[in-house]
Formats: C-alpha cells, sequence, structure tokens
C-alpha cells in the first residue's frame, strides 16, 4: 500500500483550489490537508498540518509565492514546494528555484500533468516541463551575460563527460536513463552529478537545468 501523501494549496482564487481538490479527490494517495488564499495562510497552514507538498501560487495577496518560499527557508519548513504559474511571471522562476522550489507548473497545464508532479516530488524529484523550458525560462535564454567560467556551449569548469551527463539531464533523462545512453553504471552517473553540483554552484537537478538553458548547453 502507498503511503498517503498530503497535500496542502496555497492560491487566491476559490474555484482554483476547488478545482485541485476534485483532481486530488479520486486519487486514494494523495490527501489534500489545507487551503491558503494569501500567503500568510499558505505559512500558518505549512506549520499547521506540514503537508509533504504545498502548490503554491505565485501571485498572491499579502505576501507572493517567492516571499512564502523566503519564509519557509527561514521556518526551516520542510514541505516540498511547487510554484504554480503563469507566463507572465516567469521572470520569478529562477528566484523560485533559487529559494528551494522542487517543481514548476503552468496554472493552465494539462490537469493530470499537477498529480504527476505532486508524486514526482514527493519522490524527490524535481518538475519542470517542456512548456516550462521553452516559455517560461525565454529570458533567461536570450539574456547576452553568462557566468564566469562559460565557453561557448561548453562549460570550462567540466569535463567532456560531465557535459554529455548535464545536457542527458537537461533533456529530463533520470540517472538511469543516463547511464544507458553514455553506457555507465548509474552509480558513476551519480559521481558526475556530485561534481557537477559543486564545480557549478547548483544544489539539484532543477537549477542544473535552469543552468543549462541560461547558458545554452541545450535549445529550447
Amino acid at each position: 500500500m502507498k503511503p498517503s501523501i498530503k497535500v496542502a494549496v496555497a492560491d487566491d482564487h476559490p474555484i482554483y483550489r476547488l478545482g485541485v481538490s476534485k483532481l486530488l479527490e479520486p486519487e486514494p494517495d494523495l490527501i489534500l490537508v489545507g487551503q491558503a488564499a494569501n500567503g500568510m495562510e499558505a505559512i500558518l497552514v505549512v506549520e499547521k498540518f506540514e503537508p509533504d507538498i504545498l502548490l503554491l501560487d505565485l501571485k498572491m495577496p499579502v505576501m507572493d509565492g517567492i516571499e512564502v518560499l523566503s519564509e519557509l527557508a527561514k521556518r526551516k519548513l520542510r514541505s516540498r514546494v511547487i510554484l504554480m504559474m503563469t507566463g507572465a511571471e516567469r521572470e520569478k522562476a529562477t528566484r523560485g528555484v533559487r529559494l528551494g522550489a522542487r517543481g514548476i507548473l503552468f496554472k493552465d497545464a494539462d490537469p493530470g500533468l499537477l498529480v504527476k508532479s505532486v508524486r514526482k516530488v514527493y519522490e524527490g524529484e524535481v518538475w519542470i516541463d517542456n512548456p516550462i523550458l521553452s516559455h517560461a525560462l525565454e529570458s533567461l535564454v536570450t539574456k547576452p551575460a553568462a557566468p564566469p567560467g562559460l565557453s561557448g556551449q561548453h562549460d570550462a569548469r567540466l569535463s567532456g563527460r560531465e557535459m554529455e551527463v548535464v545536457r542527458c539531464v537537461a533533456m529530463g533523462l533520470r540517472n538511469k536513463e543516463v547511464a544507458d545512453k553514455l553506457g555507465v553504471s548509474e552509480a558513476t552517473v551519480k559521481n558526475h552529478l556530485t561534481h557537477v553540483y559543486s564545480k557549478l554552484g547548483v544544489s539539484d537537478r532543477l537549477e542544473l537545468i535552469l543552468y543549462a538553458i541560461h547558458n545554452r548547453i541545450i535549445r529550447v
């Protein structure tokens, strides 16, 4: 029997909160434990119910999603956050990631993706789908400036094999799929990723994907 995944939703639109509730209702392993209509309520809900996953709208009254993420980090609250955003809010995506968001999802995405993202993030993965890569992060790709160490489409800090791993991860491949593609063990892939995270100053796969887009290691 699968463990129950406790979910909370923070959004200032009652209709959207109701929609999330209806989406989760038929899923036996997903339990909606709390709802919030503004950022301050979101923090209180997390403190009270300790949800595994918080579905957090970026644009809310009292405190927006970015402020909520910052406050959750200060209070060392451990709920994993999936940011719910619109195309108009795409410039905030990387700020959210830096503050600990584990997933990003467009609010107009297919309903099934919301359920899928909750399960993936609960399992320790990150969630970022192709529409996000091609639209929400478009501003990153077009920035002319690049961080130190970038040389064309190859970061000088990384070995050739590490660059291959980065490209595979940025394409959405999981560790086992990367290992199969490159003909190495899964443990080797994990070892490469550990080195890559350290060299690039990123903490997880989502930040790595954003880095790869910004520095044009991949094209979207």
